[in-house]
């Protein structure tokens, strides 16, 4: 392979290759010898024509036209790892084909590729995230360890059939306005703890000190923002019969208690207490980088110009865009056109391929310039890098770190593309904070 010409034209960049003799007549040569196979020459069985009266059967453009992929495919390779090749100039995925001059003795190519557009970010330095330091209050820590062991709750016969606060009572009742019965205001074998709150204001208070197989009826008034508009205000009466009353019996947080989380190095109430505000911290943090992505994201879109947009990357992104919207349409057992329409709203399909471009153009803009701050920054992955992240997600799926290579079978260029992201963000976020 022999670089003719390189040109530079415009958003385009072209090289003109001279294939070498020895791809173009080996590949030519390939093909001949698999047309000679398939011959049929009267006197003689398939494939065991003789070569010379074989070669005599074969159409010289039938050899050149079989020859011309594989010849192509070999001199774009060889061109892509030339030293003279432009890789962080041009878009790889772009390429289209010129022939020149093609005949038995020669091929003549030209790769014409998309150039890179210039890209010019404003100062990224001055990006107003508002990013808060998450804290967590020792409420949120107590409301957590109340979830834990709620699911662990027991209700118990309460010895003493009298109603008090914090018990289980199950109770039918019927609800009365002007003495006419209220759509939502009867129900049979309710389930409510005392002392909640989830009832109308004074309703439960009225229930305490009633007993077991007892029937009472209250007066209640509906508050005036009550969630129902023709009930506010109102004055009314429930019938109760109490069916059953129970005592509420949390488990202790002890250390024979903590034992059944499993949780490595957590033994105690300390332990137990400091694994929660972890897990609540990490359940913050990722709130609030999100939130601060999100910012940045929008800020690089708005604020990221380029010389040009190159129409093979947005056609990759829109045809992305477009395929993931195809696999929610399969998801959700409708077509694709009533996904359009009924899920993401769009009046037509022409409303929704205008938007589909505007997207794929703001992804595209993010992206490009996430890699100039790459760029500008210097951020790389580093083997430590990789190895952390192993380790995480080991610990997340409960297995070892090989494991997680093996499924991964080896290839870390996704995951390596994936730390690099983290790591600008978390590099933007620190800058702007």
């Amino acid at each position: 392979m022999k670089i003719l010409q390189k040109d530079i034209k415009s958003n385009k960049v072209k090289y003109k290759i001279l294939s070498s003799e020895k791809i173009w007549t080996d590949q030519q040569e390939i093909v001949r010898k698999s047309l000679a196979k398939k011959i049929k020459v009267p006197g003689f069985r398939v494939g065991h024509v003789p070569v010379d009266i074989a070669r005599k059967q074969i159409s010289e453009y039938e050899v050149i036209n079989g020859a011309l992929k594989k010849a192509v495919d070999k001199n774009y390779d060889d061109l892509v790892n030339d030293k003279d090749f432009d890789s962080d100039q041009v878009i790889e995925d772009s390429v289209s084909i010129e022939l020149g001059k093609v005949d038995a003795q020669n091929l003549e190519v030209t790769f014409i590729f998309d150039k890179f557009p210039e890209v010019t970010i404003e100062d990224y330095k001055k990006i107003k995230i508002n990013y808060v330091q998450p804290e967590i209050k020792k409420s949120e820590i107590e409301h957590q360890i109340n979830r834990y062991l709620a699911k662990d709750t027991m209700l118990i016969p309460k010895n003493a059939d009298v109603i008090s606060e914090g018990d289980m009572v199950n109770f039918d009742f019927k609800g009365f306005v002007d003495d006419k019965p209220f759509d939502g205001g009867e129900s049979k074998g309710y389930e409510l703890k005392i002392g909640s709150n989830s009832f109308i204001p004074g309703f439960e208070k009225q229930m305490i000190g009633l007993k077991k197989g007892e029937k009472k009826t209250i007066d209640i008034i509906f508050p005036n923002d009550y969630h129902t508009e023709n009930l506010r205000g109102k004055k009314a009466k429930f019938e109760l019969n109490i069916n059953d009353i129970k005592t509420i019996k949390q488990p202790v947080l002890d250390e024979a208690y903590i034992s059944k989380f499993a949780i490595h190095n957590v033994k105690n109430e300390a332990q137990f207490k400091k694994y929660i505000t972890n897990q609540l911290m990490e359940q913050k943090e990722y709130f609030e980088k999100q939130k601060a992505i999100k910012k940045i994201s929008a800020w690089l879109i708005d604020h990221t110009k380029l010389s040009y947009v190159p129409k093979s990357l947005l056609d990759l992104e829109t045809k992305r865009l477009n395929e993931d919207v195809e696999k929610k349409a399969v998801s959700s057992k409708i077509t694709k056109g009533e996904y359009i329409s009924k899920r993401l709203g769009y009046k037509d399909h022409a409303a929704f391929e205008h938007e589909l471009k505007k997207t794929a153009e703001k992804n595209l803009r993010l992206v490009v310039a996430i890699q100039k701050i790459i760029d500008d920054l210097k951020i790389e992955v580093s083997e430590k890098d990789l190895q952390a992240h192993f380790e995480k997600l080991a610990k997340v799926y409960g297995t070892s770190v090989d494991a997680i290579k093996q499924r991964l079978n080896n290839n870390f260029e996704g995951v390596e593309t994936f730390i690099l992201q983290e790591k600008t963000f978390d590099k933007l976020i620190e800058l702007n904070k």
